[in-house]
């Protein structure tokens, strides 16, 4: 069983928001705040694999309008990755399609709450969300 302390668990997910807001130009920061506080809801719905897979698609688009979420998703990833110690890679939605069950869904329920960490930094570090 993973044991995290909450101070740990939040100055990592601060990280991971600091090295999004360091990778996306400025006038795509509010759009990533939006995306942001949009990921436990929607790994609530969707679950983290489709997640993952919406991360690749973003991260490979051509257009500089999307890409953000893209990155936004795949930082969120990697972010979770570094705090699970979880063999997937962030950038590998079959990892998590063919996880056992058991780790799946702890995974998954870590997510929804590094993403509600997120969601609560967000504005701080990203600034006020925009609509894409």
């Amino acid at each position: 069983m993973l044991k995290l302390d909450s101070r740990d668990f939040s100055r990592k997910a601060y990280q991971g928001l600091q090295d999004l807001a360091k990778e996306l130009p400025p006038d795509q920061k509010g759009k990533a705040s939006s995306t942001v506080q949009g990921l436990a809801a929607y790994i609530s719905t969707w679950g983290l694999h489709r997640l993952s897979g919406d991360g690749v698609k973003y991260a490979e688009s051509k257009s500089p309008e999307t890409r953000y979420k893209g990155q936004a998703i795949q930082t969120f990833l990697t972010t979770l990755q570094q705090l699970s110690k979880g063999s997937f890679s962030p950038t590998n939605p079959s990892d998590l399609i063919e996880m056992d069950l058991k780790s799946y869904t702890g995974l998954n329920r870590l997510a929804i709450q590094l993403a509600r960490e997120w969601s609560f930094w967000a504005v701080t570090i990203l600034g006020e969300a925009e609509q894409s």
